[in-house]
């Protein structure tokens, strides 16, 4: 499932490409190539090939990087100047970044455009059928249902990766440590960590995914929803000062 965006709607109103695309011409994106959590992707097996889809050797090429580590020189991947510079070009090259976009370990290259360079929209994808694979693994495993877990993987795990073996993921615990491991990777940027998160209970801790304290703040590290209702939307005042039918004890 998904939708085609009309030609109006290009950066002008913050498309979900210029926010995430690596090949979009926009200023945000340019600036800030979005990356998956080294975690994530460094449990990826070389068999899988989804690892193509990000770049953890590509040169951080922004002198002003939050984590100091921008620009040649301070890069700890390369020691060669002509290095950097040949693996910058390879990427561009390669996948359609353009010379005005900065570069970083672990950048995606998942979504992009079909013109490269441009503000050009793309269509937008709403619902994939690798996302009905792993809501069934995920109810049946919650169900303790091994074998019926094993076999929602099955066709995903073997599409994705040449060496996939499902039963190794035996138990419950095995199979829901992978599942989430599967979201991560397959649903990478596609908006569902926040309800994965609130689901599973889980809180947010970015300490050795390659995120920046400096840029995320707050957002860093996070308690769990059950103890934390920062993860509650608030209703807005002016829905509440509008709306007779509510008042401000109806607030989340």
């Amino acid at each position: 499932m998904g939708a085609r965006v009309i030609s109006t709607e290009t950066t002008f109103f913050a498309s979900y490409f210029y926010y995430m695309s690596p090949t979009f011409q926009g200023s945000q994106n340019r600036g800030n190539p979005k990356l998956i959590s080294k975690l994530v992707y460094d449990a990826t097996p070389a068999t899988d090939y989804r690892s193509d889809l990000y770049l953890p050797m590509a040169p951080n090429t922004n002198g002003s990087a939050a984590n100091d580590q921008g620009g040649f020189g301070n890069d700890p991947n390369y020691t060669d100047a002509a290095a950097f510079q040949a693996a910058r070009r390879a990427i561009e090259d390669a996948w359609g970044v353009t010379s005005r976009h900065n570069q970083h370990p672990y950048m995606h290259v998942k979504f992009r455009n079909k013109n490269p360079g441009t503000i050009d929209p793309d269509d937008v994808i709403f619902m994939r059928a690798s996302e009905m694979y792993l809501i069934e693994a995920e109810a049946e495993a919650m169900m303790d249902d091994v074998a019926g877990a094993q076999a929602a993987l099955k066709p995903l795990g073997e599409e994705r990766d040449s060496a996939y073996d499902v039963t190794i993921f035996n138990t419950k615990e095995k199979l829901m440590d992978h599942i989430k491991w599967q979201r991560r990777i397959e649903l990478y940027a596609e908006g569902f960590g926040y309800h994965d998160h609130i689901r599973w209970d889980e809180g947010i801790n970015l300490t050795g995914s390659g995120a920046s304290l400096v840029l995320y703040q707050d957002g860093f590290t996070q308690a769990k929803p059950s103890l934390n209702d920062k993860w509650i939307f608030k209703i807005p005042q002016a829905e509440i000062n509008a709306n007779p039918n509510l008042s401000a004890a109806d607030q989340n």
